[in-house]
């Protein structure tokens, strides 16, 4: 599950690629996983520590109720050798692809949206952070769980709130890109709705494929 790697790989050190290496099980990132996580910390607003044990397994029955289920989604892409090789070598692979996710050419158009409003509430930082840390706020973002493999960021817009994840198996040679919002599965069935939902995976498709080309070794293996 999503929120186990960070819990396990959260106090690793970041000064040693070596060190993620040995701690850090690859593997492990699903869309039940990214679910599961976004229904248990309100999609990023609360922390799993802060919580009573009572109000978590209130939460998690309600990962049993069919019936009003947020909706999900979980994109991957195969990355060449030379870019997984590259990723490896990294101290924290989860920075580096947040950085390329967020300086792409293809989230440019959202980034050139988001900078004026951010830039004038002062309440975001509107230049990409070098390393995100817990708490980060980036624009529309902010981060709530990062291991070396991973990082999950949580925003709200209105009464719309959702979980945005980036992640690099090294086995598998794959980069991931995924989202979780709190609209159920049953909602999105209505006409204009299913529009919108296909527009958005094929744009959560995009940006995963912006953020690979931006990797250091743009050859990918399909």
């Amino acid at each position: 599950m999503i929120s186990s790697h960070c819990r396990r790989c959260a106090s690793t050190s970041a000064s040693n690629p070596a060190a993620w290496a040995r701690n850090t099980l690859p593997g492990g990132f699903t869309s039940d996983g990214l679910k599961h996580y976004g229904l248990l910390t309100n999609f990023g607003q609360e922390s799993l520590e802060q919580l009573k044990s009572q109000e978590v397994r209130r939460r998690k029955r309600q990962l049993d109720d069919d019936t009003n289920q947020p909706y999900v989604d979980l994109f991957s892409k195969r990355i060449s050798d030379e870019c997984t090789d590259y990723l490896k070598s990294q101290a924290s692979p989860s920075d580096t692809l947040a950085r390329a996710f967020f300086g792409s050419k293809h989230f440019m158009p959202e980034r050139m949206i988001l900078t004026p409003v951010h830039l004038l509430s002062g309440e975001s930082s509107t230049s990409i952070p070098t390393s995100f840390q817990v708490k980060d706020r980036f624009l529309q973002w902010t981060v709530v769980c990062k291991s070396p493999l991973e990082l999950i960021l949580s925003w709200q817009v209105s009464n719309v709130k959702g979980v945005t994840m980036l992640a690099f198996d090294p086995a598998l040679r794959k980069a991931y890109h995924g989202n979780c919002i709190n609209i159920t599965e049953k909602a999105l069935d209505r006409p204009l709705a299913a529009t919108g939902l296909q527009l958005h995976k094929q744009y959560a498709q995009f940006l995963l494929d912006g953020m690979v080309k931006h990797l250091p070794s743009t050859k990918t293996n399909m």
